[in-house]
């Protein structure tokens, strides 16, 4: 395991998408250029705002790749929980404190190697985060101490744990549950334009979250739809 930092990139899993394999290698940037999250969103990556780090690991089995998400917001739940409890998990892998999001997991896996992106926002303003495309938060905002060469160790760490779990079938997604408080809640799916309303059944051993809604039961992929709980405004 090896971790290495860069004063700027593009974004860091790019970056380990183009440098020679190197299993548990980590890159930690103090800038990204061009930030990503989920379904192509940017991810706001302003220096010494935030964590920007990335691991490389082999490529996972395909069968493994639709609940790698789960697995690694698990991770980062998980070294987030040093700092508070107040953390908990947002289906697939965002990391919500408050109603708001404070972190993001992105894993790309590709022909030769699995590339895992985590994003923390640490001391961002009222005013950066409102330029978020989501209600966003940082640990500052929500009054939370933090050691970032702490933090990140602990990301580090977490994350090359879960990956060896992930791979050798030591992980379920009862993990995840653990973390999520949106079982049993109502929550709103929204695809493009269609809003249906509903209650989280659980996530099914292939990381769909099954959603019981008024014309039935919805198994829902991450890369289709955004769900929000109704308690939090939606």
């Amino acid at each position: 395991m090896r971790l290495i930092t860069v004063p700027e990139v593009d974004s860091t899993n790019e970056y380990l998408k183009r440098v020679p394999f190197e299993s548990h290698l980590f890159v930690r940037a103090e800038a990204q250029t061009a930030g990503r999250g989920r379904r192509g969103k940017s991810w706001l990556s302003l220096k010494g705002k935030g964590i920007y780090l990335s691991g490389m690991f082999p490529a996972l089995k395909a069968e493994l790749v639709s609940v790698a998400g789960l697995a690694f917001g698990v991770a980062v739940v998980r070294a987030l929980r040093t700092l508070s409890d107040a953390f908990y998990l947002k289906w697939p892998n965002d990391v919500h404190i408050n109603c708001k999001k404070v972190a993001g997991v992105l894993p790309e896996n590709t022909s030769d190697r699995l590339v895992v992106g985590v994003g923390v926002n640490i001391s961002y303003g009222p005013e950066e985060l409102s330029a978020f495309e989501y209600p966003a938060t940082s640990l500052l905002a929500e009054g939370i101490d933090c050691d970032t060469e702490s933090l990140t160790t602990a990301l580090v760490n977490e994350i090359s744990a879960y990956y060896l779990r992930l791979t050798a079938g030591d992980f379920s997604v009862k993990e995840f549950e653990d973390y999520c408080p949106m079982l049993g809640k109502e929550v709103v799916v929204l695809k493009g334009a269609l809003r249906v309303r509903g209650r989280v059944l659980g996530v099914d051993a292939q990381g769909y979250l099954i959603v019981e809604g008024e014309s039935g039961l919805m198994r829902l992929h991450h890369g289709d739809v955004s769900v929000r709980l109704k308690s939090c405004g939606s």
